[in-house]
This record gives structure tokens, C-alpha cells and sequence, in this order.
């Protein structure tokens, strides 16, 4: 609609003024006769979200709506206060409440001027008669404005009353019947038993029903026999599979990273709780608030922290190179898209970049949403290989690794309090140790160099073909390799000096220490300016293999030592307050005691030791180098250029010193000024006494022996645990920003963690994190969450939800077809503590869902898509289901739960085409229980998603998906009739069949076609089947080798005793009625 648009404004001012006299003078406001009979079929009261709004929105909103881009004649009709507004002509009001005459609205949509009519004729856009009636009488009831509709919080209603009283089974069917009758239809007939079962078994555990629980359930003529086999399915270990795999889809689970090298990693952990806790029928509210929140809940377990794996299911891009906050941020927003998709049915991602085009959700709103995962402890770091798990990570042991970790704690925390009360007993001991022992210089000098591994001077520098060494003076088979090396005058004679590409790499395994084992590094270090952020030296790996080991780095001139298994979350990180000097030399040291704890981390700065900061503090796995298919070998410990690391360019290094154990302060004073260190043996008595306690004791260091074997033991226990990327926050939240067009380094205003406020208000005593955005959403006020939830089990039971839309419950979704029964379901959902079994059994036992869905001429002609429920559900069966029926009706299904992805069959080759790089992933297919497991058990690369799951409309689970789209296409058929999977299927089958019916054709067919489609075939067709068979065992007599060629697809073992061209000719006839509409229809 256009009102006033600029170049037909004074014409339209002159008609409006006319036009506008004439219908005063004729009894008030005269309406035409087509409206006031229309009027008379609409409801008594006009409803702005379920009959004004729908209208403006078709044919109003482009032109008159929020986009400011595209507003005409500065008009709003979307808001009360800008459509009750005067005009920008300054004459008159578009709409003036319960003042039909005094509203240009109405004048313009009842007006036969093509120059005056709203919409335009070259809009293409026109009001129906029906539309005019509603809009006027709208406004003639007051033109009251309300909220969107599922922003109102949902009320229970009472049950409509029907005129046929005998029909509801529940609540559900009176929503149902009053609105048939209202529209002049009947339900259809109740479903045959064979069909209500074979519904009911897919809907609830997504596998088909055997032939005895079909015949049991057909012989069962007791009232309650129905909703006995309601209770069985629900109680299936197969029902958490089949609710798992949708919440998979909502989750975006897959087993590798996505991007361009696609990564794989293992959360089939979080696959298993999530079908654990479907079976369980945890409340969805603590469902959703364990994977939202589940580290954050008052005392989290195991089981809680596991849950919020859901939250890192986002691809993750693990390329060399990236830029660490601009990944942080995606996968901030992958969040933030997946709350408001999968918990609240709005589309917060289309505010990401500006306010939301259609939605009361500003840009604002979106960064208020993502500050509740701006504070996980990541920072976007492409971690990758061994072991490696970007945290926050949580271990998944067993209860039996948990019992021996306790074990092996309990022990190093007797030996440590053992070394600490050794320390009363050792000043006495001490005491008469200094009585009677004069520290002398050169055994002081002794005692230090008898763990000195490594000594290089830089001093003797031999050149040999392309490379150059310098020796190690303690041990002359590990000499130092220099690449391109830059030799000038150092602290004591030379010194290496870095460039762009020169480096060091000491003797082979020199510095090769687990984080279980004491040692200490001196060098001396010239800086040559202040350094932002460079490296020094590393005995560790790549920064995309987690730092692995340890390095030293200077930022901003001050130390930063880091120990990693996986940096930075399991890792220890060091900062010294003080920044070395540039243009001097300074002598640091760094020592470390092997007890994986910051504080056993000490650094020193010309013998004195330096005041530090602790970064991290969370080293609990090996650090040593371990090989596999993404490690390009290990380059030991090297200074320099360094891949991915700012070398410390220019600057110096000299007398490089490695020990097997860690220096005392005493010891590094020594090897800083031996004068003063012999001075301070005397002024200083606690050098002296830590000198004694660690070197003399003899006790303390029998202890410190048991100890480091016990922390060895700790440290073999913990490698051999897998771990799972969670969520955890840091101790200080982040500040969140918004972010001028989604750029990450585009931060404008500042915003706390919050919500849409057009939803439901933030209450000001939840906490601003995870755990208080659940208690936002599960909170009874919110209109959102049961809506969005119930509509989902709807669609499902269904295939589609009393919103069509279910992914969209905002402006530009569509209304609900029964919005009193939406709203009964919701409040009684949450009335029953959010229990979804109870939800299921509450849909499934309803008179709609057992309606047979049989379409009539009449329904196809009045509501072919079946949105008015006047018969059963009818649709094609999801991806998953289609295969494991084929595999459970031929007995090839491996009934287990559970476990890490498998590899069935795929077309050879297609991973191989996804990368040429030596280290890409092959696709481990082979014989055995992985080839039949469920489908939802498949093993989910994002870059090749199993392509028959995508043929039949799988998402690729890039992003949240709560609503499949439904094709046919003959790439589905082709996948039928071709795919190795079901071809073995349809040869087992036969081979079933055949053992169990010796020699009676027609039984076996007729049993082929229960098991495929559920129900037993007429005469008609089993005349069919007989002859499709007959034609298929002369083809093969004819053609014996095709018969072996077809039989022997699959790696499932034949039974070689059974006829071959009987097998054969069975098989293809299973396998064409496989491949008809009502094989893989649920019906």
C-alpha cells in the first residue's frame, strides 16, 4: 500500500477532500454493500495478528513498513503510534481508531480510482473483498494494536465444545473438530491397526515394527491395547536414537571441522548423552539448561559439563594463518544463531550486521545475546592433533580411570604434606649442616655443573657443506645446527644474533623433559628494541599443535614462559611484571620443579628472581611430542625463525646452559656473580637454607624421588583419557562490544550480556551469563520456549508443526494454523515439568493422530497439505529412516547404542577428491557391525556429508536446522535401486525369507511385502509380485552370471547352501517394492 506518493500528492489531496465529503454526507460513514455482506462471515472480533496484520504484511509492508530504505510518503502502518499519526501532508490521519470516515486508510482501499486505490494497480497487488471487511471493521473496533503474537505469553484456554461430542480421545482433537465444523469438514476414519503401528513405531523409535509385534498388536482386542504399545515404544532404547537425530540436526553436530582442511573430531560422547537423556526423559528444561549452562549450575558433574559440547558444535577452521578474534567472534555468533533458532524460533542472525529487518531485535540485541558467550576461555586458536582439544575441554574418564586418578592423587598429596612437615625437622638438620660444613666456591661451582646437559657458547662456530655447529661443551655428540647464522661479539665472546630466517637447533634431545620432570634454561639475551610480541626460544611445537612443550617469548620486553599440552587452556603461562632492558644484556634463567603448577615455574633476571604474573595455571596432560598424520616431525629445541612465531629480530643470544634439574636461587646467583653469591651464603640465610633443602637433604630427596613417580603414573593415567571441547568462563567476563557491520575488529558501544526486550525483559537478579540466559528463557513468562519446543514434537508426529515455520516464530513466519491449541500444549507442557514423553503420549493418543491418512477427492481439492488435520499425517520418511528400515526388516541392523561414528558404504574414492595434502583422511569402511549400525551413527564430515543421507534432504549441519525441506527427485530412486546398502539389504532379505519359507514362493513374497511396507497385499498385488518374480527367476536362468554378479554386492556373507536364481529373483522384487512411495512413506 502507497499512501501519498510524492508525484500523485496534490491530485490525491483534491479526490481525498471530495471523496471525503461525499461519505460524510450520506449517513455517517456509508460503506459499500460487498463489505458489509462480508462483514457479516467474519468473527465477532477482529484480531490484529491472526487477521489485520497478515493483510499489511502482504500488501502493505513494502512500502509502509519498518524498512526505512523503502518507506514512502514517510507512512508507517506496521507501529500504532506511526499509523495514528497525521500524515506528512499535514492533512489528515491514515488511521483514526473506531473513525471509519476520518481514516485515509479505508477511503483509499474501497476506492475504484486507479489513481487513488491502495495498493497501486502497479503494484500488482489487490485487497479482496474479505480483506477490505476485515480491515475496515478493525478499525472500526478501535484498530487496536498488539504485540506480535508469540511475543504474548500463551494462556491456557478453554476447551472449545463441539457438536460431535464422541470423537476427541483428548483436549486436542476439541481444538481440532471445532475447526473442522467451523470450515464444513469431518475427521476421517480412525487408521487400521497395521498402520497406527507401523506410525506409531517410526515416529517414536524411527525403526519399523517386526511382524510378531505387528500380529501381537493386531491379535490385542483389550480397550487400552494402543496405548500399551504407546508406553512400550516410549520406553524403547530406540526412541532416544530416533530424538536424537533431530536434535543433532538442531545441534549442527558432525564429526570434523568444516573449512577448507575439515578436521576430524570425536563427539560422539555428547551423541550418547544426548540419546541418554531422551531415554531418561530428562525435562527439557534442564535438557536445554545442561547444554546451555551445565558448567555453570551449582555443583556441575561430569555429565552437565559434557552437555555443553552443544556449544561447540560450530564449525571450527583450523588453517594456518587465521586471525584468532575473527574466528572467536563466528563462532560467537554461530551461538547466538543456534539459541535463537533451536530455543526461541527467531532468526537473531539477521541482526548481526544491523537491526533486524523485520523483527523487533536490534543489532544491540544481538551483541546483548552473544555476551553470554563472549567469556568462554577460547580464543579462536586452530588447534589440531595429537590429543590436542581446543579448550575448555573436560576428560572423559571412566569410573574405573577416575578411581585410579584418585588414588594416585590421594598419594602425591600424602608425599607432599610428607616434604612439607620435613621442612621443621630439616631447619634442625640444616642447622647443623651450616656448623659443620663450609660452602666453598668451587664445590658450590661442582655442584651446579654436575647437572649441567648442554653448554653453548657460540664461541666456535665450524662450518660443514650448507650447515654450521657450534659444540656443546658437556657433550660434544650434540652439537648445535645453525641455519644462516649471524655471529657477533656477545656477553662473553659471540653470540648469535636473530634475523628474518637464521635459527639455532640444539643437540638431538637436548631439553627433552616431560612436565613430570625438573630442569632449568639460562641464556643470556641482548634485546635490540622493545618487542610486541616475539619468540625466544622453543622446545615445543607448532602454535596450531597447541604449543605442545614449552617456550619462552618476550611480550612487550617482559618473559613469558609457557608449558602446554594444548595452549592455552591446558597449559601453564607465565609473565614477568619487569621488562628486560633493550640494548644490554641480561642473563635469565627459568626453572621449573615438575610438579605441573605455575608456582613450581621460576623465573630470574641477572640472578634475582623476577616478580611474575600467572596467566594459566591449568596443565593437567603430557608435553612431549607426539607423532601422528598432522605433525611434520619435531625440530627439538631451536631459537630463531620460527613458523608462525615473530622471531626476536636482531636481537642477541648467547651462553645457551640446559640442567636436568631445577637451580636453586643460591646457584643462579652463583652463575650470575659468583662473588655476591658467595657474600650472600653468608647475609642471606634463606638462599642458603633452599640451596640445603634441595641439594643436601637427603630425606626430602627420597621424597621428591616417590613423588616424581607418582606424578609420572599421574601423567600416563591422564594421557590415555580422551577429552571433548565444553564451555567454562573466565574468572573476569569479557566486555562485548558491538560490532560495526559483524566486523571483529569493528567494536562501536559496549553492551552487557541481555536479551530482545520485545520478548520477555531481562529480571536484574539473574546472573549475566549462560545459566541466567536459561533461566531467561525457561522463566514462565517467556512466550517463546514451550511454543517453539511443542510445535517441533508437533512437526514431527505431523511433518509439520502448527507453525509451518518452526524455525520461525518472528514476523516473516507464518501464523499458527490452531493458535488456541498451540497454546494449550505449551502451558500444559510446561504444567507437566517440561516432560516430553508425556508430550508424546499426549499427541499420539489423540483422535487426530490415529486418523487414517488416506487423502479424498474433497481434502485434496480444500486442504491438500493437510492444514486443518481432517486426516492423518502423511509424508516421506526422513533420510535415517528410510536406510535403517532396510536394514532393520532385513535383519542386517546391529541393535547397539551408542558409541564412536562408523563408516558404512560410500561411494570409493569421494574423500580422496577432497584434498591432496599427505595427511587427508581415508575413509575406513570395512566389513563388519559398522557397515549396519543406525544411521545416526554415520560418521558426518562437513566437506562430504554421507551423500545418500543428503539425496533424501539431510541438512549438511553447517548451521542449527530445526525443519527439514521434503524433495523427490529421481537421485532418490537411483539411491534405491543402486546403493550397495540396500541391495545387500534386499539379498538378506530374500536369503530371510527363503530359510524361514522353503519352498512356498508366494509366502515369501507375501512376507517380503509386510516387512517393507507394514501391511499385508491385496490380490491384486500379490498377482504382481507373483509375476514380477516369475519374470525376474527366468532373466536369471537365462543369465545365471548376473544372478552370482547381483549377489555378490555387500560384504555380508552368503549362504551359500540356498538356491542362487531363487535368492536373486526374490531380491529384486524386495527391492523394487523397497523403492515404492508406500515403502518410504509414513502413513
Amino acid at each position: 500500500m502507497h499512501l501519498f506518493k510524492p508525484r500523485l500528492r496534490t491530485q490525491l489531496l483534491f479526490l481525498t477532500s471530495g471523496l471525503f465529503a461525499v461519505l460524510f454526507t450520506c449517513c455517517g460513514t456509508e460503506k459499500p454493500a460487498e463489505i458489509v455482506e462480508a462483514e457479516k462471515k467474519l468473527p465477532e472480533k477482529i484480531d490484529f495478528n491472526f487477521h489485520v496484520k497478515p493483510i499489511l504484511s502482504d500488501r502493505c509492508y513494502a512500502c509502509h513498513g519498518p524498512d526505512k530504505e523503502n518507506q514512502e510518503a514517510d507512512l508507517r502502518l506496521d507501529t500504532p503510534e506511526a499509523a495514528f499519526a497525521a500524515l506528512a501532508s499535514g492533512e489528515g490521519h491514515a488511521i483514526v481508531p473506531s473513525k471509519l470516515g476520518r481514516s485515509e486508510v479505508y477511503h483509499r482501499i474501497v476506492s475504484d480510482d486507479p489513481n487513488f486505490v491502495m495498493p497501486p494497480p502497479e503494484s500488482h497487488l489487490q485487497l479482496t473483498v474479505e480483506e477490505k471487511a476485515i480491515l475496515t471493521m478493525w478499525i472500526e473496533q478501535g484498530a487496536e494494536y498488539k504485540p506480535h503474537w508469540a511475543f504474548i505469553k500463551p494462556e491456557k484456554p478453554e476447551l472449545p465444545t463441539s457438536e460431535n461430542e464422541e470423537w476427541p480421545n483428548s483436549p486436542i482433537d476439541n481444538f481440532v473438530l471445532t475447526r473442522l465444523e467451523r470450515e464444513g469438514l469431518t475427521p476421517a476414519e480412525e487408521a487400521d491397526k497395521e498402520t497406527l503401528i507401523r506410525r506409531l513405531s517410526f515416529d517414536l523409535t524411527g525403526l519399523p515394527p517386526t511382524l510378531e509385534e505387528i500380529d501381537r498388536f493386531l491379535a490385542d482386542d483389550s480397550p487400552d491395547a494402543y496405548e500399551k504399545l504407546v508406553d512400550r515404544l516410549l520406553q524403547s532404547p530406540a526412541y532416544g536414537e530416533r530424538m536424537a537425530v533431530n536434535w543433532m540436526d538442531v545441534a549442527r553436530y558432525a564429526d570434523s571441522d568444516g573449512y577448507l582442511d575439515d578436521k576430524h573430531r570425536n563427539f560422539s560422547p555428547w551423541r550418547d548423552w544426548v540419546i541418554k537423556a531422551f531415554n531418561e526423559n530428562m525435562p527439557y528444561d534442564q535438557f536445554s539448561t545442561w547444554q546451555l549452562a551445565g558448567d555453570l549450575i551449582p555443583n556441575p558433574t561430569q555429565e552437565s559439563i559434557l552437555a555443553t559440547a552443544f556449544n561447540r558444535l560450530h564449525k571450527k577452521n583450523s588453517e594456518a594463518g587465521i586471525v584468532f578474534e575473527e574466528y572467536r567472534q563466528e563462532y560467537i555468533a554461530d551461538r547466538v544463531g543456534t539459541v535463537g533458532q533451536a530455543f526461541m524460533g527467531l532468526s537473531l542472525e539477521c541482526a548481526r550486521c544491523h537491526d533486524h529487518k523485520y523483527d523487533p531485535i536490534s543489532q544491540a540485541d544481538f551483541y546483548k545475546v552473544s555476551g553470554f558467550f563472549n567469556s568462554t576461555r577460547e580464543i579462536g586458536t586452530p588447534v589440531y592433533g595429537p590429543d590436542q582439544t581446543p579448550g575448555p575441554s573436560l576428560l572423559l574418564s571412566s569410573e574405573e580411570q577416575e578411581n585410579i586418578i584418585q588414588f594416585i592423587s590421594q598419594k602425591i598429596e600424602n608425599l607432599e604434606a610428607k616434604l612439607e612437615q620435613q621442612k621443621p625437622s630439616s631447619d634442625e638438620q640444616y642447622q647443623n649442616w651450616k656448623a659443620h660444613t663450609n660452602l666453598s666456591e668451587s664445590s658450590l661451582k661442582r655442584q651446579i655443573n654436575q647437572d649441567l646437559v648442554a653448554h653453548y657458547p657460540f664461541d666456535q662456530i665450524q662450518s660443514n657443506d650448507d650447515a654450521f655447529t657450534s659444540p656443546n661443551l658437556v657433550d660434544g655428540h650434540k652439537s648445535a645446527t645453525l641455519k644462516e647464522p649471524v655471529i657477533k661479539e656477545g656477553k662473553k665472546g659471540n653470540a648469535f644474533f636473530v634475523s628474518d630466517y637464521n635459527s639455532v637447533k640444539l643437540g638431538e634431545k637436548v631439553g627433552w623433559y616431560e612436565r613430570t620432570e625438573p630442569f632449568s634454561v639460562s641464556l643470556w639475551l641482548y634485546p635490540d628494541t622493545v618487542y610486541q610480541k616475539v619468540g625466544v626460544f622453543y622446545h615445543c611445537e607448532d602454535l596450531r599443535l597447541g604449543y605442545k612443550g614449552y617456550s619462552l617469548h618476550l611480550t612487550d620486553n617482559r618473559l613469558q614462559f609457557i608449558m602446554a599440552h594444548s595452549w592455552p587452556y591446558n597449559s601453564i603461562q607465565l609473565t614477568s611484571q619487569n621488562a628486560l632492558p633493550a640494548k644490554e644484556w641480561s642473563l635469565v634463567t627459568i626453572t621449573y620443579d615438575g610438579s605441573s603448577q605455575a608456582e613450581g615455574v621460576h623465573l630470574y633476571v641477572n640472578g634475582q628472581p623476577a616478580s611474575a604474573n600467572i596467566d594459566q595455571d591449568n596443565l593437567y596432560k603430557g608435553i612431549l611430542y607426539e607423532p601422528d598424520i598432522h605433525t611434520y616431525g619435531f625440530n627439538g629445541f631451536t631459537l630463531g625463525q620460527r613458523v608462525h612465531i615473530i622471531p626476536f629480530k636482531n636481537g642477541g643470544i648467547d651462553e645457551i646452559k640446559v640442567y636436568d634439574r631445577n637451580l636453586t636461587g643460591l646457584e643462579i646467583l652463583y652463575s650470575y656473580d659468583p662473588e655476591e653469591a658467595m657474600k650472600a651464603i653468608n647475609q642471606e640465610a634463606s638462599l642458603l637454607q633452599e640451596y640445603y633443602w634441595e641439594e643436601m637433604d637427603t630425606l626430602a630427596k627420597t621424597l621428591r624421588d616417590s613423588l616424581h613417580h607418582q606424578r609420572v603414573k599421574m601423567n600416563t593415567a591422564l594421557n590415555e583419557i580422551p577429552e571433548i571441547m565444553v564451555m567454562g568462563d573466565r574468572e573476569e567476563p569479557r566486555p562485548t562490544y558491538i560490532l560495526d557491520r559483524g566486523l571483529y575488529n569493528a567494536r562501536t558501544e559496549e553492551v552487557s550480556p541481555g536479551v530482545p526486550e520485545a520478548v520477555l525483559s531481562y529480571n536484574e537478579d539473574l546472573p549475566q551469563n549462560r545459566l541466567g540466559l536459561t533461566k531467561w528463557l525457561f522463566d514462565e513468562k517467556n512466550p517463546l520456549t514451550a511454543r517453539v519446543f511443542v510445535n517441533r514434537i508437533w512437526q514431527m508426529h505431523f511433518g509439520t508443526g502448527l507453525v509451518r515455520t518452526s524455525e520461525d516464530f518472528g514476523n516473516q513466519g507464518e501464523l499458527p494454523s490452531h493458535p488456541e491449541l498451540l497454546d494449550w500444549l505449551a502451558v500444559t507442557f510446561t504444567e507437566s515439568g517440561w516432560d516430553i514423553k508425556a508430550l508424546h503420549k499426549q499427541i499420539v493418543m489423540s483422535a487426530t493422530y490415529q486418523q487414517s491418512s488416506v487423502i479424498t477427492p474433497e481434502l485434496a481439492e480444500r486442504d491438500k497439505e493437510n492444514i486443518l488435520l481432517a486426516r492423518g499425517p502423511r509424508f516421506r520418511l526422513p533420510a535415517e529412516m528410510i536406510r535403517d528400515n532396510a536394514l532393520a526388516i532385513s535383519g542386517l541392523l546391529v541393535d547397539s547404542t551408542g558409541g564412536a561414528s562408523v563408516y558404512p558404504y560410500q561411494p570409493a574414492g569421494l574423500w580422496d577428491e577432497l584434498s591432496n595434502k599427505g595427511w587427508r583422511y581415508q575413509y575406513l569402511q570395512e566389513p563388519g557391525d559398522g557397515l549396519y549400525r543406525r544411521s545416526l551413527y554415520t560418521i558426518w564430515k562437513r566437506t562430504a556429508p554421507p551423500p545418500s543421507m543428503l539425496i533424501f534432504d539431510a541438512p549438511e549441519r553447517g548451521i542449527c536446522t530445526v525443519r527439514r525441506r521434503t524433495t523427490s527427485t529421481p537421485l532418490q530412486a537411483l539411491v534405491l535401486l543402486n546403493d550397495p546398502q540396500y541391495l545387500e539389504a534386499s539379498r538378506v532379505l530374500a536369503e530371510r525369507l527363503i530359510e524361514e519359507n522353503q519352498q512356498n514362493a508366494t509366502r515369501q513374497l507375501e512376507k517380503a511385502f509386510r516387512l517393507i511396507t507394514g501391511r499385508s497385499p491385496d490380490d491384486q498385488e500379490m498377482s504382481m509380485l507373483t509375476e514380477f518374480y516369475q519374470k525376474e527367476v527366468n532373466r536369471f536362468e537365462d543369465e545365471p552370471q548376473d544372478a552370482q554378479a547381483y549377489l555378490s554386492i555387500g560384504e555380508y556373507e552368503r549362504n551359500p547352501s540356498l538356491p542362487t536364481i531363487q535368492v536373486a529373483a526374490l531380491a529384486t522384487v524386495s527391492n523394487a517394492i523397497m523403492n515404492t512411495n508406500e515403502a518410504f512413506t509414513r502413513q
